[in-house]
């Protein structure tokens, strides 16, 4: 089970001890991730690390003006002095609040984790929250985590939110995100903002445009035909191949 511990009203942070044995008795599956020499993981007679002291990560201030909020997660190895070394983020969140967190981690004090009564280093992971409140935020909050586990639909409600600027302010990268990720996860009106989108732009992209443009006709969106017929008279044969192409290689999935 994590450990988890009070914060404040702007981050939640959970420890979660990583699985499997001692570095030392057996690799792990991806040698990257394996733990240092002298490093465990959490099992065969190894106890968690019991945080002391946890200052709360802040928010950077381009997401809170954003709104954006999210989860990201640090690898983190806690000492046999139970100072927190060799931080890695793992799962990436962006607009500074990886750095964020990692400050903030890099300050904790921990009861270290222990072995046969004697105190060790440990490789645990941290997941550390980031979450504003407000109605608008309790909004982006609650679709966010839906779009985290690749639910297009939240993905594309968060892109109308950031794109339009609806109840906080817009910022088309965050928008184009979730946009692009909703198209992927296979929702066809998304498949057609990406086309919309690339064939747009002072330097159009027609081999993006021609593959989003088609996956969303083949998804049943019925403005998707027209735009793409509209299209492939401004490509050549080769753009059309190499947008045949993009459909073949990404393996974007259609709806069952």
């Amino acid at each position: 089970m994590p450990l988890k511990f009070p914060v404040a009203l702007c981050a939640a942070v959970v420890l979660v001890a990583a699985s499997c044995v001692s570095g030392q008795d057996q690799p792990a599956s991806n040698p990257q991730d394996a733990p240092s020499p002298g490093v465990y993981k959490i099992g065969h007679g190894v106890t968690p690390p019991r945080p002391v002291h946890t200052p709360d990560p802040e928010f950077s201030e381009p997401a809170r003006k954003a709104h954006y909020q999210g989860t990201c997660v640090l690898s983190v190895v806690i000492d046999a002095d139970g100072k927190p070394r060799d931080i890695k983020v793992t799962q990436p969140l962006g607009m500074g609040l990886d750095e964020k967190a990692v400050e903030a981690v890099r300050s904790w004090k921990f009861e270290p984790a222990r072995k046969d009564g004697n105190p060790v280093a440990l490789q645990i992971a941290v997941e550390v929250d980031f979450h504003l409140y407000g109605k608008v935020d309790d909004q982006i909050a609650e679709l966010t985590k839906k779009a985290v586990g690749g639910d297009a639909k939240a993905e594309l409600e968060l892109s109308s939110i950031y794109l339009q600027g609806d109840g906080v302010p817009r910022n088309e990268t965050i928008g184009l995100t979730y946009l692009e990720k909703a198209a992927k996860h296979g929702s066809p009106h998304a498949q057609f903002r990406m086309g919309k989108y690339t064939s747009e732009q002072k330097v159009p992209d027609y081999p993006q445009a021609y593959m989003w443009f088609t996956l969303a006709q083949r998804n049943g969106e019925k403005h998707s035909g027209k735009a793409l017929a509209k299209l492939t008279l401004k490509m050549t044969p080769e753009q059309v191949q190499a947008g045949e192409t993009l459909i073949s290689t990404n393996a974007i999935p259609l709806p069952k």
